[in-house]
């Protein structure tokens, strides 16, 4: 009887050592994304529309995690509060654990030893501002197996491959990673700016060989075998994973423990751990890198995806004329007023935009109201901002929950702006203490918010500059999205140096320009003769791209020179024999078009072309209006850019111009008229 009852016993002890287990630190430790977690805590701000936190749980569970343990520091009330409302339902057991006095992923974990029985057998450690498809079963399965044959393992490190300049690479966080046999790290090496190191010389006698690499970006996801959380016991100096991992690796030889090394190829993992991230990861989300983490299918209500990546909620209303481009996301029961025009932006759910606002990779959380006659550019407005009307707000600033600017007022580029003033913030101070702010009734700045606004600048402390190594996390990067990315297309069209060739440090040189030339115009010819797929040919141009280190404006403008040569190859063709010829090109390379010309400035390239050819071709001057017919029924040219390329051609002077603008007038004209007729219907 008594037996019965300890194989009973030793069953559940077992049951319970297969559960899956993750721990999610849902604390950064760092002040990088203030003022903002000043009032809310990083896992809980919205990356398109969606906390931060979601997509780390959903990546967990939809992996098989059983159980998920959330560590909370920092505002943890709003976390327990959001999780007990959101994941009620939850396919997996999700328990918030709340410190008050850890202030490190060390301190963290050593908490958790306190709590007796609570991690039973491995578990996966994971931040909780991590955004990742990976599937893990698989990588903790071989990590079982290696813990079950050498006892000695500790840690699975899971990275992903990102070479250098890669958009999610964190300049913070390069790191060089030398790996033996079975991907066993040797060493581990934080570049801090520097362009050499030096490895042991024992490592290359103890093995005959080894990979060493720089071509890697951590996940801040591992899988840990028990023996973590007693050797972060054992060593009160870890602080953090990397010092973790460098104790292990100058240990090893005494202690034994051995690191592995999962490096994630296909999948996508990112950690949202600065501003210039969140900007990036945000336009991988958009763009579906992270299928099927997309918002249509995570969002409660979901979306309807249009053509561009353009993804709109329910109750969403459109006024006329007003002009999605591509990679917008628009909230439910957000209203967009007239003429306004929008690109490369997340906009939040109860949003009112007005007429003749444009914005620009820029994002919108809930509930903001952006009045008539505003620009914004690259920059963050948090829940319930207001910008009155005629009001610039240039890139790179945050204006933060509840923070009013305007009328009239232009942003100065990387300002922050909170509602309630901020005293000075050392690393020590808990976020939660209700002194953060500045007591009392503080005057506006009427000279930086507007006559009307409510807000106060807030200035970055900079004094952490010259810290050590082990204080790193405390550090911040200058305030600011990721603004190098691309300027406004229609402003970078209407520059006065617009005709001139970029400058050659931007671009190749002529030699490898000319042969992409040459390479797209064979491949196009050869695509129409031979009748190959056009999905063959975009591939064919987008690797003679990558071979010569073509810019995406120069592949726009080459792609449509050569199908505008491609007919006078032999000899200049008449007009009426030309128009046939591009009937045929334009039914046959639509995709090649709606590949390469998706949001107005690309096609704002395309006409630039045109117009250049007419200067040198009266036969494509003279059939120019039916071009742009073909152009137009196909939906590969716009409306609105082809009226917005007449009105930059009404302010030229140049000959060539006024030539051009002649013949399409009785054109563009039809449009507005057909136009005027549908709002009148």
């Amino acid at each position: 009887m008594s037996s019965k009852k300890e194989k009973q016993k030793s069953g559940e002890v077992l049951e319970q050592e297969d559960v899956l287990q993750a721990l999610v630190i849902a604390d950064s430790f760092n002040r990088k994304f203030l003022p903002l977690t000043a009032e809310k805590p990083r896992v809980l701000l919205p990356l398109v529309n969606i906390p931060l936190i979601d997509y780390t749980i959903e990546f967990l569970v939809s992996s098989g995690v059983q159980e998920i343990f959330i560590f909370c520091c920092s505002h943890a009330d709003q976390i327990k509060k959001y999780i007990s409302s959101r994941w009620s339902n939850s396919p997996c057991i999700i328990t918030t654990i709340v410190s008050e006095t850890s202030t490190t992923l060390g301190d963290a974990i050593r908490e958790m030893e306190s709590k007796k029985g609570v991690l039973r057998s491995h578990f996966i450690l994971v931040n909780g501002d991590v955004i990742s498809n990976v599937q893990l079963k698989d990588i903790v399965e071989t990590h079982r197996k290696r813990f079950q044959k050498d006892k000695s393992v500790v840690m699975t490190l899971i990275n992903k491959r990102a070479k250098p300049g890669h958009r999610t690479r964190n300049k913070e966080e390069e790191f060089l990673m030398v790996t033996g046999a079975q991907e066993r790290v040797l060493n581990f090496q934080r570049l801090r700016g520097r362009k050499k190191l030096k490895l042991p010389l024992n490592l290359f006698q103890e093995h005959t060989s080894m990979t060493v690499r720089h071509d890697l970006i951590d996940a801040h996801v591992c899988v840990c075998s028990p023996r973590v959380v007693e050797l972060f016991v054992d060593n009160f100096d870890y602080k953090t994973k990397n010092d973790f991992v460098r104790g292990i690796l100058i240990n090893e030889e005494i202690e034994g423990n051995k690191l592995f090394l999962h490096v994630l190829e296909d999948e996508y993992a990112a950690r949202v751990s600065s501003l210039p991230l969140y900007d990036s990861v945000s336009k991988d989300v958009i763009n579906r890198w992270v299928f099927p983490v997309v918002p249509e299918h995570i969002t409660v209500g979901g979306y309807s995806l249009r053509r561009h990546n353009q993804y709109l909620a329910k109750d969403v209303t459109l006024g006329r004329d007003c002009v999605l481009e591509e990679d917008v996301v628009v909230g439910r029961n957000t209203c967009i007023g007239d003429n306004t025009t929008i690109s490369h932006s997340v906009i939040g759910k109860g949003c009112n935009i007005g007429s003749n606002v444009r914005l620009e990779n820029t994002y919108l959380w809930d509930g903001v109201t952006v009045e008539d006659n505003c620009n914004v550019t690259f920059s963050i407005l948090c829940n319930d901002v207001i910008v009155k009307a005629r009001s610039t707000v240039r890139e790179g600033c945050l204006l933060s929950f509840g923070v009013t600017v305007g009328p009239d007022i232009t942003i100065p580029a990387r300002t922050a702006i909170t509602r309630r003033p901020l005293r000075p913030i050392a690393d020590d101070d808990d976020l939660n203490d209700p002194n953060i702010f500045v007591e009392g009734d503080v005057p506006c700045d009427v000279g930086a918010v507007g006559v009307e606004g409510v807000g106060h600048v807030w200035v970055p402390d900079r004094n952490s500059d010259g810290e050590e190594e082990e204080d790193e996390e405390f550090r911040g990067p200058p305030l600011g999205l990721n603004i190098s990315r691309e300027l406004s297309y229609f402003e970078e069209s209407e520059s006065d140096d617009s005709d001139e060739e970029i400058s050659p440090s931007a671009s190749p040189p002529p030699d490898d320009t000319a042969l992409f030339y040459s390479e797209v115009l064979e491949s196009i010819q050869r695509t129409v003769e031979e009748n190959v797929k056009v999905d063959n040919l975009i591939l064919e141009v987008n690797s003679s791209k990558h071979a010569y280190n073509i810019s995406i404006k120069e592949l726009n403008q080459l792609v449509m020179r050569a199908v505008l040569d491609l007919p006078h190859i032999n000899g200049e063709v008449e007009a009426a024999q030309l128009l046939q010829v591009m009937k045929k090109l334009v039914k046959k390379l639509t995709p090649l078009f709606h590949n390469y010309f998706k949001n107005a400035g690309s096609q704002l390239d395309c006409l630039g072309v045109i117009q250049d050819h007419c200067d040198t071709n009266d036969s494509t001057l003279t059939i120019l209006p039916k071009f742009l017919l073909l152009f137009y029924e196909a939906d590969i040219i716009a409306e609105e850019v082809i009226i917005h390329w007449s009105q930059m051609l009404h302010k030229s002077d140049g000959q060539n111009q006024q030539k051009v603008l002649k013949m399409i007038q009785p054109f563009v004209t039809w449009l507005q008229e057909a136009d005027e007729e549908s709002d009148e219907d």
